[in-house]
């Protein structure tokens, strides 16, 4: 399995992060509304175009469509290396002249070269 990277690392924290902040823009939303008017929430809510939900609904999007993101492109950069790592084997076989057959991108198989037959005779007939 492969190991994650610092940067890989710091996008997913900071991913959770926005996410976090979405969910207690949320939060703070929904005890505004039932707290009795006037009070610190609707104060802030009248300062801001929208109210504190739909800011949280608007963060935690932008944080799982950026997580999303950053999930494709490291898988693709996996897939990658795989398949490098598969044309580094495959050039390895045909220096060494090993016969190979690749079933799959993650799965190499390697055959037994088949025993050489003299020239002019006929094969074993069981």
């Amino acid at each position: 399995m492969k190991k994650i990277s610092t940067k890989e690392f710091i996008w997913y924290a900071a991913c959770g992060l926005v996410i976090v902040l979405g969910f207690i823009c949320m939060i703070f939303g929904i005890i505004g509304y039932h707290l009795p008017k006037p009070n610190f929430v609707t104060d802030f809510e009248g300062k801001i175009p929208l109210g504190l939900r739909y800011w949280g609904i608007i963060f935690m999007a932008i944080g799982v469509i950026v997580a999303v993101i950053a999930l494709v492109v490291n898988a693709k950069k996996a897939d990658r290396e795989v398949e490098k790592k598969i044309r580094r084997e495959q050039r390895i076989a045909a220096q060494n002249n090993m016969n190979i057959e690749v079933k799959s991108a993650v799965q190499i198989i390697e055959e037994q070269p088949a025993p050489e037959e003299a020239p002019g005779q006929a094969p074993e007939s069981k």
